[in-house]
């Protein structure tokens, strides 16, 4: 039953555990702003809670349509490690894009908008990197050993975000840069350890 069991985990690509390891990072750096975000609107910013529920409505529909777009360049160019690349870098540039709005109205919808839209990007070229590096009966596995990566970090997230806040009340521009220094390790990550399919992987 051992030896199954390892042969089951030794079938799992070093790509998926890259791309486990970049969700995790990115993860974290996500859901440290998602979590501290409606209290740094409404407390810090001082906006509506009309206004935050048209932020979020600018949240969820930039992220619905960016994920067509991504699948459809990564599928067109055979690319799909830059495409998910050009995601995971938009969406960590974005966590610095929070300091620079400022109390702007439209600056924030624009950096919401452009976050959503770095993750809709980068979600169907990162399926199919785990996909293509997987043999046909280890698809399933390989997914269940990238999603326990991406929901350790949806854990650590606002753990580290709250934290933060702990011992540093309101400094919310803290979070923010240590997410935006996650989120770089995050692409780093994507960058150094994980290679486009071959062709005939694509194929």
């Amino acid at each position: 039953m051992r030896q199954l069991r390892g042969a089951r985990w030794s079938g799992v690509a070093p790509t998926v555990y890259a791309l486990g390891v970049t969700s995790l990072l990115t993860d974290v750096a996500s859901e440290m702003v998602t979590s501290i975000l409606p209290l740094y609107l409404v407390f810090a910013l001082q906006l509506s809670p009309l206004q935050v529920g048209l932020l979020d409505a600018v949240y969820q529909g930039a992220a619905a349509m960016a994920r067509l777009a991504g699948g459809w360049c990564a599928d067109r160019w055979q690319r799909h490690k830059q495409v998910a690349a050009a995601g995971y870098g938009l969406s960590a540039l974005c966590k610095l894009g929070w300091l620079a709005a400022g109390t702007s109205w439209p600056a924030l919808s624009a950096v919401m908008a452009a976050d959503r839209v770095g993750k809709g990007i980068r979600t169907a070229p990162r399926d199919a990197l785990i996909s293509l590096a997987s043999e046909p009966q280890r698809v399933g596995l390989s997914f269940g050993v990238h999603r326990a990566f991406d929901s350790a970090g949806a854990l650590l997230g606002p753990l580290v975000a709250f934290a933060i806040l702990a011992a540093l009340p309101e400094a919310y521009d803290v979070v923010f840069v240590a997410s935006f220094c996650i989120a770089l390790a995050g692409l780093a990550a994507l960058l150094l350890l994980v290679r486009n399919p071959s062709a005939s992987a694509a194929a």
